[in-house]
């Protein structure tokens, strides 16, 4: 479905508001003394469209006003009044005031608007403004970074660069060149959506042969979204790596000298990880701008007698009008808010780096800018929460200064916000307060029906159909084409006339497609095959689209025509697996042809091809070759080739060691066999084949323990086998199984003890792997397991193809004995490793991660660090590249600092504190979020701010790195230290501060993070370092037990009934004091905490006063708490006497070495090595009391583990004052097992200095 102006269909709320936004930026006053200044925002779509009428016409008018007035009435054009914006372009495209080049475009512009766009008609008209509507489209080339320099694909021999005959295609991605029909290339652009997939992180071609009559001087011209570069006889004549969204205007020209005869004019678009309109549009014009139509097709190869001289253009490189109007060169606030009107609503923004948001943040720094301007730039700003607090000051500036229009404008956007952000009770109550649902006017009437549609009451939907109906009866051909996409939505479901009305007009204004053939399903098959016809002669915007269209001539009944339909959309798009299933489909269901009954079986294998992971593909394949030439042969073509590597069920069960028949089971179960085959496929796409079997030792108790736990290791799982075998025989089969994809699912019959349970799955990744919007694809298993689940059997195959290699390694290979084998075959390198007896370990308290004590087998598509810091580099060019809104906030922070450690402690703090923790993912998923984005949400997760504390440093002129860290909590060193894989598993980030002294890390992540030691569980962490140096895994700095822990002064005054008071004061550093910040700052939250964690484990029955005292900015990252709090049981009663214990009631020992002894390596927590606790206690007796025989003190020595040391004294200013101070230290955090017997006696030493006990006696003197 075509919906003009733009190829999306955004909500009526957003290019309302939009236009509005960008009629404010035309409309800056200019003091000019003979006429009122023109304003920027209005009321209705129509205002709007005539104002950047006005605006694009006036004598003043810059050409980037001129522009952005362009972008608006384009963008504005659904929602202004039919023909309204067609109108306003056409006679822009006409004044003798505007450069050729702006009326040019505008001219381009009005023929989205019309009604014959995307037709035959419309097809001469748009060579008449010099667009190539003879195109044809080569794609997709993968593109993993740098993909538009590369000269791959056709370019890598020129003189064969539009060669029919030549395929480009990799793996089951089919790379071809398709002619595009002209009904498809026209001003709108043509859609890559239709004729390219997968398009993400792709690089397409689009072509065309042009002939030129007579040697002369032309302008050659691309409009593209996502990256592009223009080619003209094999060279480059212009190029731009911005990421673009939309291709309204064109991007790119270059005037080149053009012989006469044929020439080969080409565009190269790149799309990245993020969503854009995958629109590209060829356009030719003189030296002057004046279009010019010239013969062009799309037949690229040369025809007898045709030559191209390739290589010999000398181009010259212009700047078109979008670039100039896009750069805002000289700051003012007009050229300001052009250059955000243009790369907003003209979708000229870099997605990969904006700077749409840093140009508007310098625009709304002026302190008197009006509440009109103010407005417009509030719309436009890109983030949501920018985009309401400056609407409510430019609500509040329209008020002080009696701007009723602005008012008006801003509270409806502030609906539309509202909207958009789903508060539809917000919505409404704003609706009513600003009496806008009294208004009458069109975007009024579309606002109020979507308020009242949203609150999702049935009785108010109708109301908002009626509305919406009485204002499309009343004039039906002038009502803007947003109310009639909102009417269709609701008309469909409770009015059929009603809907089929209003698409009837959708289609009177050329909107096609599988909008209109939805409707004329109410009509009947005829009508339905009519519309599907006409939707393929340019009506689409893309595949899905066309396969929509395709499937309701199926629910037709005319599988004949729907056969034909899907042959075309398998033309166009040949990569889309629904495409080829539905020829299938199709084709089984209306012809008796053998021809086509066979074509039927290699339409399914094509889509199981596309689709592996789609079991619906599978089993009709099977079903149909089974019903067509037997079971053997349908096996024989469906078997995947790596099934040969599944070992036979009998080998497996004969494994099995059955149950003991007295005494308690020795395991939970046992894992007879694991078989993991890896598979790189030459579509970049991996494919994981598993098998296990586990027999049941202690069956499940739950029917929740009944669902199998499937190992997720890919995007989508087909579960090829799923079996029980009988402990006395005999084969069962699940009560359950779900295969559909990412989500599978397999639940059991009851199960008894020694049952084994047989599985067998293929896992693939979604798409090709490598992109960089997708995490990095690697894989780990374990050849060992847990004394509770034996495994049995351990094999990995992984099996590469030449070009695209998975890198393999063995950690740890000497701990277990196994076989290894490289073979080539079937075009393959093959890895086979076969551990017969893998490693069993023992349960044992504080182990370490099973990755770091039992064989390890890792795979990457990563060789070296080096390949993958030049993936990440290239995925994240561009993000640390400070904007306005960067420079003006990093200057605000460092105001007034003067050195580079006040400057880097102001940042680092703005950004720890303000800067709220929320594990926000980007729309490229693995990677950080843009600095501009955590400005507007103010959330962000560790790397988001360590990417925005880079970029803030970096505007101060101080230069940073990131940092990629496997802290502690996650433990598994040993699988980044591998010598023939990088596997990036990697769980936080950080950056790094080059200077004296080794340099500096900053961890910014939480809030409360202060600048000084870094955080436990990144000291002696392993990390990547995203700078220059050599690309390898470092250390972090060990850190040491005095940058933790706490310091804790205590003041107990004991009572003669055994209660107490507790006067406490604490100062904490690193860690500790982190916690104290994260849990104290609120007041209200003090006491429970301070009950909690800091009395609470020490002494009984407290009660914490909630007066606390506490300070979080101590220097070098410290914190200091003060409190009080009375203990009912301070000292137990033994006859007459007191006892105070000196220690909380848990010994170390209990915790950190319960066992004799070990067989594996002791690991403490973060939190627990490297720290310090340092304890002051004074110990009041109470009257009538004094102090028994007092305990020793001393020291316990553990070297490198730590140390302990205890004093128990008398003060000698006052004898019923005790004062005891004790100290414990813990250092070294990973005990190997040869060392654990002295481990295991510090321990003890530390347990028996530290648990000691004073006696108060009575003196005689109580009474």
């Amino acid at each position: 479905m075509r919906l003009p102006p733009t190829t999306r269909a955004p909500s009526v709320s957003i290019l309302i508001g939009l236009v509005a936004g960008v009629m404010s930026v035309m409309g800056i006053a200019r003091g000019e003394p003979s006429e009122a200044p023109a304003r920027h925002t209005a009321e209705t779509a129509d205002g709007l469209v005539e104002a950047q009428k006005k605006r694009a016409l006036s004598p003043r008018a810059t050409e980037a006003d001129q522009i952005a007035a362009l972008t608006v009435i384009a963008d504005v054009a659904q929602w202004a009044a039919q023909g309204a914006a067609e109108r306003a372009l056409t006679e822009i495209a006409g004044a003798s005031g505007a450069s050729p080049e702006v009326r040019a475009e505008a001219a381009t512009l009005a023929r989205t608007q019309s009604s014959d766009e995307n037709t035959a008609a419309g097809a001469e008209k748009a060579r008449a403004l010099g667009i190539l509507t003879d195109v044809a489209v080569l794609g997709p080339f993968r593109d993993t970074g740098g993909g538009l320099d590369a000269h791959d694909g056709p370019e890598a021999n020129k003189e064969q660069f539009g060669d029919p005959q030549k395929i480009h295609s990799w793996g089951t991605v089919e790379v071809a060149w398709r002619t595009v029909p002209p009904t498809f290339a026209q001003a709108n652009g043509t859609p890559l959506d239709l004729f390219v997939h997968p398009r993400k992180e792709s690089c397409s071609f689009v072509a065309t042969k042009i002939r030129v009559p007579s040697a002369q001087t032309i302008i050659v011209r691309l409009a593209a979204a996502g990256q592009a570069r223009l080619v003209f006889d094999g060279v480059d004549v212009g190029k731009s790596d911005d990421v673009h969204a939309q291709a309204w205007l064109d991007r790119i020209a270059a005037q080149v000298d053009a012989s006469a005869g044929p020439h080969l004019l080409a565009a190269k678009v790149c799309t990245g990880a993020l969503d854009d309109s995958g629109r590209v549009r060829l356009r030719v014009t003189d030296a002057k701008h004046a279009p010019l139509r010239l013969e062009a097709s799309a037949d690229l190869a040369p025809k007898p007698g045709e030559k191209i001289a390739w290589g010999t253009v000398k181009p010259t490189k212009l700047t078109t009008a979008l670039t100039r109007a896009a750069a805002a060169k000289d700051a003012s606030p007009d050229a300001l808010l052009d250059a955000a009107v243009v790369r907003t609503l003209g979708g000229a923004d870099d997605l990969k780096s904006p700077r749409a948001p840093g140009q508007l943040d310098a625009l709304l720094q002026s302190k008197s800018l009006d509440a009109d301007r103010t407005a417009m730039a509030a719309w436009v700003s890109p983030s949501g929460a920018n985009k309401s607090a400056r609407l409510y000051r430019a609500r509040e500036l329209a008020t002080k200064s009696g701007d009723a229009a602005t008012q008006a404008f801003v509270d409806r956007r502030l609906v539309e916000l509202h909207l958009d952000t789903e508060m539809p009770d917000w919505a409404i109550a704003h609706l009513r307060g600003s009496k806008l649902d009294a208004k009458k006017d069109d975007e009024a009437i579309i606002l109020s029906a979507r308020t009242l549609r949203a609150l999702r009451v049935d009785a108010l939907t109708m109301q908002a159909m009626r509305d919406l109906a009485a204002a499309f009866r009343a004039a039906p051909q002038r009502v803007p084409h947003a109310m009639l996409v909102e009417l269709t939505g609701l008309a469909r479901t409770h009015d059929p006339s009603l809907w089929v009305a209003a698409v009837n007009e959708l289609v009177r204004r050329g909107t096609r497609g599988h909008v209109l053939v939805d409707a004329m399903s109410t009509r009947g098959r005829d009508e339905v095959v009519k519309a599907a016809n006409d939707a393929f002669q340019g009506g689409m915007d893309d595949a899905d689209e066309a396969l929509a269209v395709a499937r309701s001539v199926t629910d037709a009944g005319a599988h004949d025509v729907a056969a034909q339909l899907y042959r075309v959309t398998a033309r166009w798009a040949p990569n889309r697996p629904e495409s080829w299933a539905g020829l299938a489909r199709e084709l089984a269901a209306a012809s008796s042809d053998p021809k086509d009954r066979e074509l039927v079986l290699v339409a399914l294998r094509r889509a199981r091809e596309l689709a592996p992971g789609d079991a619906k593909y599978r089993a009709e394949l099977a079903l149909r070759a089974n019903a067509g030439k037997g079971a053997e042969d349908a096996t024989s073509k469906e078997a995947r080739d790596d099934e040969r590597w599944l070992t036979p069920i009998a080998t497996i069960l004969g494994r099995r060691k059955g149950v003991p028949e007295k005494g308690p089971p020795d395991v939970s179960d046992r894992e007879l066999h694991w078989l993991r085959v890896v598979r790189m496929h030459a579509d970049n796409r991996v494919s994981q084949l598993i098998q296990y079997a586990r027999e049941i030792v202690i069956p499940p108790r739950t029917q929740q323990e009944l669902f199998e736990p499937i190992p997720p290791e890919g995007d989508l799982t087909e579960i090829l086998k799923a079996r029980v075998h009988r402990k006395g025989g005999g084969v069962a089969f699940p009560v359950e199984e779900h295969n559909d994809g990412a989500r599978p699912r397999i639940r059991w019959p009851e199960l008894e003890a020694g049952d084994t349970v047989e599985v067998t799955i293929r896992q693939w990744t979604s798409t090709a792997v490598g992109g960089r919007g997708d995490a990095p694809f690697y894989f780990l298993d374990y050849a060992g397991s847990l004394a509770s689940h034996p495994l049995l059997y351990n094999e990995v195959v992984v099996e590469s193809l030449p070009g695209h290699p998975l890198y393999v390694d063995v950690l740890h290979d000497k701990l277990a004995p196994y076989k290894r084998t490289d073979t080539d075959e079937r075009g393959m390198h093959v890895v086979r490793m076969v551990w017969d007896a893998p490693l069993i370990v023992p349960e044992e308290p504080l182990t370490p991660h099973l990755s770091e004590i039992t064989p390890l087998i890792v795979g990457s598509t990563f060789k070296s660090w080096d390949d993958f810091r030049k993936w990440y580099g290239e995925a994240v060019r561009g993000f640390t590249e400070p904007d306005d809104e960067v420079r003006r906030i990093a200057a605000e922070l460092t105001k007034g600092k003067r050195t580079r450690d006040e400057k880097v402690r102001a940042l680092f703090e703005f950004v720890a504190d303000d800067i709220r923790y929320v594990n926000y993912v980007s729309g490229e998923w693995w990677l950080p979020n843009r600095p501009h984005q955590l400005l507007a949400r103010r959330e962000g997760d560790c790397d988001d701010k360590a990417i925005l504390l880079i970029t803030l440093l970096r505007a101060v002129g101080i230069e940073a790195q990131e940092v990629m860290v496997q802290t502690r909590m996650t433990g598994q060193p040993s699988v980044l230290l591998s010598k023939k894989a990088a596997v990036p598993m990697f769980d936080h980030g950080i950056a790094f501060l080059p200077g004296p002294g080794g340099g500096q890390y900053l961890d910014a992540t939480s809030p409360q993070s202060r600048m000084g030691p870094i955080p436990s569980m990144d000291a002696r962490a392993v990390a990547l370092r995203m700078d220059t140096g050599p690309a390898e895994i470092v250390q972090l700095p060990p850190s040491s037990p005095d940058d933790h822990g706490a310091d804790v002064t205590w003041t107990l005054s004991v009572a003669a009934d055994g209660s107490g008071e507790v006067v406490g004061e604490e100062r904490h550093s690193g860690d500790g004091a982190f916690w104290l910040r994260s849990n104290l700052s609120q007041a209200e939250a003090r006491a429970q905490y301070v009950e909690d964690n800091l009395v609470g484990p020490w002494l009984p029955t407290l009660e914490v006063d909630k007066k606390i005292d506490f300070k979080g900015d101590l220097p070098n990252g410290q914190a200091l708490v003060k409190y009080k709090a009375k203990s009912r049981g301070l000292a137990r009663r033994e006859g007459r006497d007191l006892v105070l214990s000196l220690s909380p009631s848990n010994t170390l020992g209990s915790s950190l070495a319960p066992l004799a002894t070990r067989t594996l390596p002791v690991q403490l927590p973060a939190h627990l090595a490297p720290s310090h606790q340092t304890r002051t206690i004074r110990v009041v007796a109470p009257p009538g009391f004094g102090w028994g025989e007092l305990p020793p003190g001393g020291d316990a020595g553990g070297g490198a583990y730590g140390r302990a040391h205890m004093e128990i004294n008398k003060d000698p200013r006052d004898p019923r004052v005790l004062v005891i101070k004790r100290n414990v230290v813990f250092d070294m955090h990973l005990i190997p097992v040869e060392k654990y017997p002295s481990w295991r006696a510090f321990i003890q030493q530390v347990d028996a200095l530290m648990h000691k006990e004073v006696r108060l006696v009575p003196t005689g003197g109580e009474k």
